[in-house]
């Protein structure tokens, strides 16, 4: 028996499909982002549901919390004391300030984001920046400087080596523990780097 690979017509190995990285979504790109700053890859989640910016805002702590308040205030004015008012109120108040809280740190992590951009490279979990690196913060093999007179002329983060780190040359989609991973290895790599030099 041979070892044979598919071929197309021209004896060249076919491929397989190659996927674009997930879109980083608007709502998120108007708030990171600085003029002239340009989205290179993201690598994250792989579900972009449109509800995403409501269950990571801090607000839906707040949302709850308020509800939770003006069920236990109504149900007391309905009561002709403390103790004549049910108890389901309390209930399902405490209820959804944990839940609340529940919903956020699980909705937080699960969209766990790393943006690289042709300026710096950011780790986000839903609305808030996690850790950012420019340039120079990091280490020597994740940058590379090109020549010449076009736009992209300077240094840029190369996407190959941060590919070849994260352990993922096509698959553009992770969990919170291997992005989160990554920072930290960035930090002990660039300590290092800075000890030697």
């Amino acid at each position: 028996m041979s070892d044979r690979y598919d071929t197309d017509v021209f004896g060249e190995p076919i491929r397989a499909p190659v996927r674009q990285s997930p879109p980083l979504p608007p709502w998120i790109a108007r708030r990171l982002l600085w003029p002239d700053e340009r989205v290179a890859w993201v690598y994250g989640p792989r579900f972009h549901p449109a509800w995403e910016r409501y269950v990571t805002h801090i607000g839906l702590f707040g949302a709850a919390l308020g509800v939770g308040v003006v069920l236990v205030i109504a149900a007391r004015l309905a009561a002709a004391s403390w103790a004549e008012m049910p108890v389901w109120p309390v209930i399902v108040a405490v209820g959804l300030f944990f839940g609340s809280v529940v919903v956020l740190g699980l909705a937080n992590g699960y969209f766990t984001r790393l943006v690289v951009t042709n300026v710096r490279l950011v780790i986000l979990q839903g609305h808030e920046v996690c850790r950012t690196w420019r340039m120079d913060d990091l280490p020597r093999r994740l940058v590379r400087y090109r020549v010449g007179d076009g736009p992209d002329r300077g240094p840029s983060i190369d996407l190959d080596a941060m590919k070849t780190m994260l352990g993922t040359a096509s698959n553009q989609f992770a969990d919170a523990k291997t992005i989160l991973a990554f920072g930290k290895s960035l930090g002990q790599i660039k300590r290092r780097e800075d000890d030697r030099g």
